[in-house]
């Protein structure tokens, strides 16, 4: 059983009965801005047999072909999103000449700036619902994460 992972992820996905990765979830969303017909999919560890040692794709679903795998992981690539973001970038020969050599280091660092910037939009999200949530309150103390606020 494969399960796509889009941008409804959330840390604990109740269909597969078990956590993902925010690093995961994040870069389902990143190769889904770039370019909308990949895919991140994932068999869940209850689905996986003996040989299934590389659990993670890539899929790429275009219009005019039938959908494709385009790169098997294992967990422990899965373990750096911006490698395998900064590998998709590389392969992109619309993007690039391949063998530019400055466009492959120019790749991992936009692989790693897109994650840090979702990264911290999900951040910024949380932020603003603390302070839309302050703004309705009527309470003069409230707690959240542990913290105690003050109206």
């Amino acid at each position: 059983m494969e399960t796509t992972l889009n941008r409804s992820s959330q840390v604990y996905n109740s269909d597969l009965g078990e956590f993902i990765s925010e690093k995961h979830a994040h870069l389902a969303q990143v190769l889904q801005d770039y370019k909308p017909t990949l895919s991140l999919v994932y068999i869940p560890k209850k689905d996986r047999g003996a040989l299934d040692t590389k659990p993670w794709a890539i899929l790429d679903s275009p219009a005019n072909m039938p959908p494709h795998i385009i790169r098997y992981l294992t967990d422990t690539e899965m373990e750096d999103p911006a490698a395998v973001l900064a590998w998709i970038f590389e392969g992109d020969l619309t993007k690039h000449r391949p063998d530019d050599v400055f466009a492959k280091l120019e790749a991992k660092r936009a692989a790693e700036e897109l994650l840090n910037l979702k990264k911290r939009e999900d951040e910024l999200a949380d932020q603003l619902d603390l302070i839309e949530f302050a703004a309705r309150t009527n309470k003069n103390t409230w707690k959240h994460n542990g913290r105690t606020y003050r109206s």
